[in-house]
C-alpha cells in the first residue's frame, strides 16, 4: 500500500460500525419521528411496518453502543493524544480567520488532526452520549422512574439531537472530510488506513515532518 499510515485497523473498524449504525438509525429514526405524516408512514410501510422499523432502530442503536465501548476501550489501551485540544488549535483557528479575512497570506500548518477534526470528534462523542442515554429511556421506560414531563423532555432531546446529527453529518462532515478540493470525491484514508503523501503534506505538514523524523531514526 503506497501512502502514510493514518488509521489502524481498530480505528477503521470503529468508524465502519459507527457509519453503518448511524445510517440505519437515521433511515429508521426520521420516519418514526414523522410517523404521523403520510410521507413518514409511507417510508415505514416500505420498510416492513412500524414494529420492523423499531426493531431495526433498536438493533442499530446497540451496534452504535458497541462501537462507542470499543472506541473507549481502544483509547484506554492505546492512549492516543492526537485528539486532545491544545493551545495551538486556538491559535490555528485565529490564523484561519485572519486568512479568510485577508489579514494573512498563508493558512496555518496542521498536525495529524486539526481543530476542525477535533471539534467533530468531541461533538460526535457528546452527541452519542445524549442519543444513547435518551434512546435507552425511550426504549425501556419501565426501567426508569421518571415523570411524564421529564419523559417528554427526553423525547424532545432525542429527536432534536438526531436531526442536528443528520444535518451536521450531511453538510459539515461530508464537506470537510470528503468534498473539499484535497479529497474530492471521497477521503479514502478512513477506509484504507493510508493517506497519499501529497495530500498529507498539504493538509498535515507538521505530522508528515514528525513521521519522516521517526522513520529516519531521529
Amino acid at each position: 500500500m503506497n501512502g502514510i499510515k493514518r488509521f489502524d485497523v481498530h480505528q477503521r473498524l470503529q468508524h465502519l460500525l459507527l457509519l453503518t449504525s448511524f445510517i440505519f438509525l437515521a433511515v429508521t429514526g426520521l420516519p418514526l419521528l414523522y410517523r404521523y405524516t403520510d410521507t413518514g408512514m409511507a417510508m415505514i410501510n416500505a420498510m416492513g411496518g412500524i414494529e420492523a422499523v423499531r426493531g431495526i432502530h433498536r438493533l442499530s442503536s446497540f451496534v452504535m453502543i458497541f462501537a462507542g465501548i470499543y472506541h473507549i476501550t481502544w483509547a484506554l489501551v492505546k492512549r492516543p493524544t492526537g485528539m486532545i485540544p491544545r493551545k495551538k488549535d486556538f491559535q490555528d483557528f485565529i490564523a484561519d480567520l485572519k486568512f479568510v479575512l485577508g489579514k494573512a497570506s498563508d493558512v496555518p500548518k496542521y498536525h495529524k488532526f486539526n481543530y476542525v477534526q477535533k471539534f467533530e470528534y468531541w461533538g460526535a462523542f457528546w452527541g452519542m452520549v445524549i442519543m444513547i442515554l435518551t434512546g435507552l429511556v425511550l426504549s425501556y421506560p419501565e426501567y426508569f422512574s421518571i415523570s411524564g414531563d421529564f419523559f417528554a423532555a427526553v423525547r424532545v432531546a432525542h429527536w432534536e439531537e438526531s436531526i442536528l446529527a443528520v444535518v451536521f453529518i450531511a453538510s459539515w462532515h461530508m464537506y470537510f472530510s470528503h468534498l473539499r478540493r484535497t479529497y474530492f470525491p471521497a477521503n479514502k484514508s478512513i477506509f484504507t488506513g493510508y493517506i497519499e503523501p501529497e495530500k498529507a503534506k498539504e493538509e498535515h505538514p507538521l505530522w508528515v515532518e514528525e513521521v519522516v523524523k521517526r522513520g529516519s531514526g531521529n
